[in-house]
């Protein structure tokens, strides 16, 4: 079937227009959506730098984010809750005898005493370490290991009181150094909590001809420690690029695009919605959920999903656009921010990428995460193959 066909099918119009304003126009082209990428990047990353829920940046990103959506769609409502803020104060230290080593506390840590903990080094469970007291061995701190470079900022269970920090991977023979030779180990972070902060996420609707939705989410914060350009800020952008290219039209199924806040705090903005949503009694209305999440990594999409024609459906794509790629598919479902939609009965789909993997990764939850380092081509090819999946899903039978 011709994508013109599958269109009408769909109830499509081939323009659209919306509050008087051509918002198609601002992607219909590869050149323009390479355009609106650079700008937006610039708008979100560099300009705004990193955005954890709860913070002025990540505030001043969802005020951008929303005009965005106005700019394209009907309807655009804000889910605020409150959840217990935190963020590091000043910088975190760690010396391993003499040498003083990069780390980031978790975010969600509790901090240390003011003049920190020190003891002496052991291997912990799993990867990581534990500082422990010299007398009698009562665990101080924990140490996680990067898994993909330098230290970055990770995320703290919430399980106990004791603090989180990370380290790079090229200082783990200098920590079991530390571990044979008994060397004197310190840590020291502060941290600040501030309860019932209150941030939103961002829901932007075209209403379709019948109650059914296609709910597409992509998280709005980063970490602390960075601008978050890849994770997941290109994603997000895609996501907003769908919105106007849809923009003014009538499909036969309603489609969303979601915005979620404190993603990296454990999901909570998409829980929320999905909570606000079943108070409202539309939860059900969702039938599938794509969670776009980090596609710059590299030209490969990661499909992860139980949905086997889901999946199909995107092999299908790749290989009748001519897709570049080598997409795979994980037997798995998603237990990020779809995970709440797919426990109400949604189809879902979470999507990842690969294949630029030494250039990428290493910049995960790290500050040199810059828009300067995302691959528009990445985005462009994502962004086709989602457009034609829209197609498919909205001629796919009720």
């Amino acid at each position: 079937m011709l994508r013109r066909e599958l269109l009408a099918l769909a109830g499509w119009p081939l323009l659209g227009r919306v509050n008087g304003e051509d918002s198609p126009v601002l992607v219909s082209t590869p050149s323009q959506r390479a355009d609106y990428l650079r700008t937006m990047l610039r708008r979100l990353s560099t300009q705004t730098g990193p955005r954890p829920s709860g913070s002025p940046g990540y505030d001043a990103g969802v005020r951008l984010i929303e005009g965005e959506m106005k700019r394209a769609l009907p309807s655009v409502v804000l889910d605020t809750f409150e959840f217990s803020g935190w963020k590091p104060v000043g910088e975190a230290e760690f010396r391993a005898g003499e040498q003083r080593l990069e780390t980031y506390i978790a975010e969600n840590s509790p901090g240390t005493p003011k003049d920190g903990v020190q003891g002496r080094l052991r291997a912990g469970k799993g990867a990581g370490y534990e500082i422990v007291e010299s007398e009698g061995g009562r665990v101080l701190a924990r140490i996680g290991i990067s898994e993909f470079g330098r230290a970055i900022s990770s995320l703290h269970s919430g399980t106990d009181q004791i603090p989180l920090f990370n380290i790079g991977k090229q200082d783990v023979a200098l920590l079991d150094r530390a571990v044979r030779e008994g060397l004197p180990v310190r840590a020291r972070a502060a941290v600040l909590w501030a309860p019932r902060t209150k941030t939103s996420s961002l829901a932007g609707t075209l209403p379709g001809a019948s109650k059914e939705e296609i709910l597409f989410v992509a998280h709005a914060d980063t970490k602390y420690n960075t601008p978050g350009a890849n994770d997941n800020t290109a994603s997000l952008i895609c996501l907003l690029m769908m919105a106007h290219a849809h923009s003014g039209k009538r499909p036969r199924r309603a489609m969303t695009f979601l915005a979620t806040a404190a993603e990296e705090r454990g999901y909570l903005g998409a829980k929320h919605y999905a909570q606000t949503r079943k108070e409202q009694g539309t939860l059900g209305d969702v039938k599938v959920c794509i969670n776009l999440d980090s596609l710059t990594y590299g030209p490969n999409l990661q499909i992860a999903t139980t949905d086997g024609e889901l999946a199909q459906m995107f092999l299908d794509i790749h290989r009748d656009l001519g897709v570049r790629s080598q997409p795979k598919v994980l037997q798995q479902n998603d237990t990020m921010d779809s995970a709440p939609f797919g426990a109400a009965g949604a189809r879902t789909v979470h999507l990842n990428s690969r294949g630029d993997d030494a250039r990428t990764l290493p910049l995960w939850h790290r500050p040199e995460d810059r828009a300067e380092t995302v691959r528009p081509d990445y985005i462009e090819s994502s962004f086709l193959v989602l457009m034609e999946l829209c197609a498919r899903l909205q001629a796919l039978p009720a």
